[in-house]
């Protein structure tokens, strides 16, 4: 745990609580992988979140973690892709799929396609 700590991969909660025993909104494991990657999104967050039928719902702390990790194809959303639901309490499955999707992106895994891999709208510019 300390060396996820020390290499920014994780930072946990203000004053230096980590709450190993809290379950984990959908939004933080996304946050959590997104800042473990160092992704920035190449546009607006609110572009890219444009996406996501619940996208008022993405808390702004998290809006642009949310949007890069999009873009990176990590985030996985089933059953209804455009659906993020943010602030429900990630099932293991769902935490195993985007870390999935996070090592496939350093490449330390083969990627695999999938209908449930969210990929941003081709907006105009």
């Amino acid at each position: 745990m300390d060396h996820t700590v020390k290499t920014g991969y994780l930072q946990g909660y203000p004053n230096k609580e980590f709450r190993p025993e809290k379950q984990i909104p959908r939004v933080e494991v996304i946050a959590a992988l997104a800042s473990g990657l160092s992704l920035k999104p190449s546009t607006k967050a609110t572009k890219t979140l444009q996406v996501y039928t619940d996208r008022a719902k993405v808390p702004k702390w998290a809006a642009n973690k949310v949007a890069s990790a999009t873009e990176a194809g990590i985030v996985v959303n089933h059953p209804k892709r455009t659906l993020l639901q943010p602030n429900r309490t990630a099932t293991r499955a769902e935490v195993a799929a985007m870390i999935y999707q996070a090592m496939a992106k350093k490449g330390k895994v083969p990627a695999k396609s999938s209908e449930y891999v969210v990929k941003p709208l081709k907006l105009p510019k």
